[in-house]
C-alpha cells in the first residue's frame, strides 16, 4: 500500500473542553536505560545520552532520552499517523538528525507510540502523551545512576514545548489547549489545525468532482468504503486517474477537467523538486521541477498538471478513496463529510488553483460554466451527525491558547494543505490570542519536507520568544540565517519529497509574505442564536460573546455568522451592529435617523462586509458589500422581513411579510409567494448556495422553496410560540 511509511493524517480532532485533563503525576511505568555518548557534526558537546523504553498499563511504547549535560528544557514529540494494524512504535523526534543536535544541546526528549494505530491514535495520544510527560519529569527528579545508567549534573525540568508533525501536528495543538499550564510553548508542523471537518469536506469536494467526470460507471466509492475494500477502492481511482493522465496529451478537455478536479481539493501544482524526469512511480511519471512552476506558460500548466496528478494517485486518493477513509468512518462511525448547500463555482474562485483552471479551460475551449453546472447537479453527499461530532471532538480548534505556539508548513502540501494555517489564525484571532501565534512557510513541495536545520532552527526560535516574549527570531529570514550559521553540515540540510527523493535542501523560509489563503469548506458546523437582548446561544459551536446584560438603544433583530464559523455580528432595530470573534466591524446605523427600523443582516460569502436591510426596503452596505438598489421610497404591500446575500456576493433578495421578493444585482428572481393567499406572514428568507435559490420561512413554520429543496415544515402543527426566522 502506498504511504505506509508516512506518519501523517487527516483525521480530525473537536473541542477539548468536552475531555478530562491529564493530571502529571510521579512515572509509575517501569524504564530500561542504555547510556551512550553521542557525537554531532556543528554541535561541539558529546554528552552520554540515557534512552530509556518503557511499555505503559495501556499497551502503548514510551520512549525518553536524556542528555547528561541537560539544559532544562523538555521536548514532547508527536508522531504521525500509522495505518492501522502497523507495529507500535514510539518516537520522540522528527528525524534521527534532528534528535542527535537536540540531545548534543542539552534538550530531554520524549514520545509515545500511543495505544493504539490508526484513527483511533488521535483519542490515545491526548491521554498517552500526558502520561509520557509525567514519566520523563519523574525520571529526572529520581535522577537514579542505577536507572538511567549515569548521574546528570543537572535535572530540574524549567521548561516543557510541545511539538510533533502532521497527525502528530494535530495532536500538539491539541494537547497545549487541554494542557495550558503544561507548557511554555508549541511547535505544531504540517498539521491539520484547521480541525477535521474542513479538510475532510475538502477532500470529498475533488472526489466528488472526479467521479462525476472520470467514473461514468460508478465504479468508485466516495464514501461508505469498507476497511476490506478499500485498498481496491483506490486502486480503482487510480487505475481511471492514469488513463486520463495519458489522454491529457492530446485531449485537451480532459487536462482541464483532470486540474478542476485537483482545485476543489486545493492540490498544489509542485510535487517534487527531485532532478530525474525519468523517474516512475507506481506507473505514475514524477514531476520534475527545481521551483513551483509558472501557470502562465504552456509548459508549466503542463507540469503543473503532473504535480497534481502525483499529488492525488501517490498521495491523496490512498486517503480519500482508500484506508484514510474507510478506518476514519470506522471510528467514528460513519461518513463525516458532507457536499449539501456547496456552491462549487464559488469554491473553485476562492482556489489557490483556479488562474490554472481557467488557462486550461481557455486552451481546451470548452466552457467551465458548463462543467460546473454539471457538478452542482451531481447527487449530494449527506454526513452522519454522529461522526460529524466525533470530528468536532477529535479536535475543533476554539483559538484559546495561553503559551506562544510557531506553526510550520511547507507552501506545497498535498496532502494536509497548508489553508490549515489559515482556519487556525483565524480561531486565534478570534480568540483575542494573535500576538501568541507566529506561522512561518517553507520553500518546498512535499508532506512534512521539512530539513533537520529546518526544524531545529524553528524550535529555537519558538524558545527564543518564550524566554524574551518577541518573535523576531521567527522571522523568515532570521530563521535562514540561524540555521545556516548553526547547522551547515550537509546531513542537515537534505529533506525528501512525497516520492521518497532525497535531495539537498538549503534553509528555505520563505521571505516573500506567502499567505496560503482561504479554506475552501467550512471548519465548523453548528449554530448560534440570538435573543432580542443580544444575549446569544451556541450549539455544538464556540461561544464568541454577546451583548447580553448590557445596555442596548434597540432590541436586537438578527445574526449573521462568519464563512469559517469562527464569529458572528448581531444587528439591532435601530441599525446598531455588534461584532463577536473573527467577525470585524465595518460598520453600521447605530445613532443615525432610520426612516424605518432594521429588521435583518446577511454578511457576504468571504466575510469581508455585511448588509442591514429596513422594513422599508431600504439596504445599507458597509465592508465589501456592495450596494446594488433597494426598496427604500417605494410603496409596499408589506414591510421587509429579511435579507439573503446571493451566492456569489454580489447581490441580495429582500423578503416581505406577504411573501414578495425582490432581487437585486446578480440575485435572480426565482419567484414569490406575492399576491397569494398566506395562513401566517413570511418572517425570513435564507438563500440555497448550490442553485441560486432561496428558501421563505413563515410564522407558523409554513416553508416556502423556490428553486431549492423542500425539506419539510411545521406548516399546520401546532407551536408554543410563532417561527422567526430560518437557516
Amino acid at each position: 500500500m502506498k504511504l505506509k511509511s508516512l506518519l501523517l493524517s487527516l483525521v480530525a480532532v473537536g473541542s477539548m473542553a468536552l475531555l478530562p485533563q491529564s493530571a502529571a503525576s510521579a512515572a509509575t511505568t517501569t524504564f530500561s536505560c542504555t547510556a551512550a555518548t553521542v557525537s554531532t557534526p556543528d554541535v561541539g558537546a558529546t554528552p552520554t545520552v540515557s534512552t530509556c523504553s518503557a511499555t505503559a498499563a495501556d499497551g502503548s511504547l514510551e520512549e525518553v532520552q536524556i542528555p547528561s549535560n541537560f539544559n532544562g528544557n523538555l521536548i514532547l514529540y508527536s508522531h504521525g499517523y500509522v495505518f492501522d494494524g502497523s507495529k507500535l512504535s514510539a518516537a520522540d523526534a522528527f528525524s534521527p538528525q534532528v534528535a542527535s543536535i537536540l540531545l548534543a544541546e542539552g534538550d530531554a526528549l520524549a514520545g509515545s507510540s500511543y495505544a493504539v494505530d490508526g484513527w483511533g491514535e488521535v483519542k490515545s495520544a491526548l491521554t498517552d502523551q500526558m502520561n509520557t510527560l509525567a514519566d520523563a519529569k519523574a525520571l529526572l527528579a529520581a535522577n537514579d545512576a542505577a536507572v538511567l545508567g549515569q548521574k546528570l549534573s543537572a535535572n530540574t525540568v524549567n521548561a516543557v514545548y510541545a511539538t510533533g508533525v502532521s497527525l502528530g501536528g494535530m495532536i500538539t495543538a491539541a494537547l497545549v489547549q487541554q494542557n495550558p499550564t503544561a507548557f511554555s510553548g508549541a511547535l505544531p508542523a504540517c498539521g491539520v489545525v484547521g480541525g477535521g471537518v474542513s479538510t475532510w469536506n475538502q477532500a470529498l469536494y475533488a472526489e466528488l468532482a472526479f467521479k462525476t467526470f472520470f467514473d461514468p460507471t460508478n465504479s468508485v466509492a466516495a464514501t461508505g468504503i469498507s476497511l476490506a475494500n478499500s485498498t481496491a477502492n483506490y486502486t480503482q481511482a487510480d487505475t481511471l486517474l492514469g488513463g486520463a493522465l495519458q489522454k491529457t496529451s492530446t485531449d485537451p478537455a480532459t487536462a482541464a477537467r483532470l486540474a478542476l478536479v485537483a482545485a476543489l481539493g486545493n492540490v498544489p501544482t509542485w510535487f517534487s523538486a527531485q532532478t530525474n524526469p525519468a523517474l516512475i512511480k507506481d506507473g505514475f511519471p514524477v514531476q520534475s521541477a527545481a521551483t513551483a512552476p509558472d501557470v502562465s506558460t504552456a509548459s508549466g500548466l503542463q507540469s503543473a498538471l503532473l504535480g497534481q496528478v502525483d499529488w492525488l494517485a501517490l498521495v491523496d486518493f490512498p486517503y480519500a478513496f482508500g484506508p484514510g477513509r474507510a478506518d476514519l468512518e470506522a471510528v467514528a462511525g460513519g461518513n463525516p463529510s458532507w457536499t449539501n448547500g456547496v456552491n462549487y463555482a464559488y469554491t473553485l474562485s476562492r482556489s489557490q488553483d483556479y488562474a490554472e483552471v481557467l488557462a486550461l479551460y481557455k486552451a481546451a475551449g470548452i466552457s467551465l460554466a458548463s462543467d460546473l453546472a454539471k457538478l452542482q447537479s451531481a447527487p449530494q453527499v449527506s454526513a452522519n451527525v454522529s461522526a460529524v461530532h466525533y470530528l468536532q471532538q477529535y479536535f475543533s480548534y476554539n483559538g484559546n491558547i495561553q503559551i506562544p505556539v510557531l506553526t510550520m508548513h511547507t507552501v506545497a502540501d498535498g496532502l494536509v494543505t497548508p489553508q490549515n494555517e489559515t482556519l487556525y489564525a483565524s480561531a486565534v484571532g478570534a480568540a483575542g490570542n494573535s500576538g501568541l501565534l507566529d506561522q512561518v512557510y517553507v520553500n518546498q513541495p512535499g508532506h512534512c519536507a521539512f530539513s533537520a536545520a529546518e526544524y531545529v532552527s524553528a524550535l529555537h526560535a519558538l524558545m527564543s520568544r518564550v524566554s524574551t516574549g518577541s518573535w523576531t527570531a521567527a522571522s523568515p529570514s532570521a530563521l535562514n540565517s540561524y540555521a545556516a550559521i548553526h547547522y551547515p553540515n550537509a546531513t542537515y540540510n537534505a529533506t525528501t519529497d512525497t516520492a521518497g527523493n532525497v535531495y539537498a535542501a538549503p534553509p528555505a523560509f520563505n521571505t516573500s509574505g506567502y499567505s496560503p489563503g482561504p479554506a475552501l469548506a467550512p471548519s465548523a458546523s453548528g449554530y448560534v442564536m440570538a435573543g432580542k437582548d443580544g444575549g446569544t446561544f451556541t450549539f455544538n459551536s464556540i461561544f464568541r460573546g454577546s451583548m447580553g446584560g448590557k445596555r442596548l438603544n434597540a432590541p436586537v433583530v438578527g445574526i449573521a455568522r462568519t464563512p469559517g464559523g469562527q464569529g458572528y455580528w448581531l444587528a439591532a432595530a435601530d441599525g446598531g451592529v455588534f461584532s463577536f470573534g473573527s467577525a470585524t466591524f465595518y460598520g453600521s446605523m447605530g445613532g443615525k435617523t432610520l426612516n424605518a427600523p432594521v429588521v435583518g443582516i446577511a454578511a457576504t460569502p468571504d466575510g469581508k462586509g455585511y448588509w442591514l436591510v429596513g422594513a422599508d426596503g431600504g439596504v445599507f452596505s458597509f465592508g465589501d458589500a456592495n450596494y446594488y438598489g433597494s426598496m427604500g421610497g417605494k410603496t409596499l404591500n408589506a414591510p421587509v422581513v429579511g435579507v439573503a446575500a446571493a451566492p456569489n456576493g454580489q447581490g441580495y433578495w429582500l423578503a416581505a411579510a406577504d411573501g414578495g421578493v425582490f432581487s437585486f444585482g446578480s440575485a435572480k428572481f426565482q419567484g414569490s409567494m406575492g399576491g397569494k393567499t398566506l395562513n401566517a406572514p413570511v418572517v425570513g428568507i435564507k438563500s440555497y448556495d448550490p442553485t441560486g435559490g432561496y428558501t421563505l420561512v413563515a410564522s407558523d413554520g409554513g416553508v416556502f422553496n423556490f428553486n431549492s429543496a423542500f425539506d419539510g415544515s411545521m406548516g399546520g402543527k401546532t407551536l408554543n410560540a410563532p417561527i422567526v426566522g430560518a437557516s
